[in-house]
């Protein structure tokens, strides 16, 4: 089940049972600080970043990057990432990550959201319709700044 959030410049999608994932922790150049990697839970994504839930607490700062490992319609994603914020969930941590480099992940993330949208909902086009060209217009403008 997805939920739609729109709370930030693009549209987030809530994942309402959370995707698996696979999280390893590099460098700044992306070169892993260790072999362990742990189980977390993504659940929202936009374009942008995504929020996932997991039992670590880690330092939030921009001195090293998140690897996130995780399929979304049958698509394998490798992301890369900086945490933003933590919030206590239960006994779990929320955390938010920016994606690293932000823009170079945006078009295939723009489509496979829009994908991912159109399985779970087939008969809401409208909102698909109105997602899909808000992201082209966000598109264009980011290409006209670059």
């Amino acid at each position: 089940m997805v939920d739609i959030v729109r709370s930030r410049a693009f549209t987030r999608l809530k994942f309402s049972y959370g995707l698996k994932a696979e999280l390893r922790l590099a460098d700044d150049q992306g070169i892993l600080l260790t072999d362990a990697s742990a189980a977390v839970i993504v659940m929202h994504m936009n374009p942008d970043g995504l929020g996932f839930l997991s039992g670590l607490r880690l330092p939030v700062h921009r001195g090293y990057l998140v690897d996130l490992r995780f399929s979304i319609g049958g698509v394998l994603l490798q992301v890369w990432g900086k945490l933003t914020s933590r919030k206590t969930a239960d006994n779990q941590y929320e955390y938010m990550m920016d994606f690293h480099p932000p823009y170079k992940l945006r078009p295939l993330l723009v489509r496979i959201l829009n994908q991912e949208l159109l399985r779970q909902n087939p008969a809401d086009y409208k909102i698909h319709s109105i997602y899909r060209r808000l992201n082209e217009y966000r598109m264009r403008t980011d290409q006209k700044a670059d």
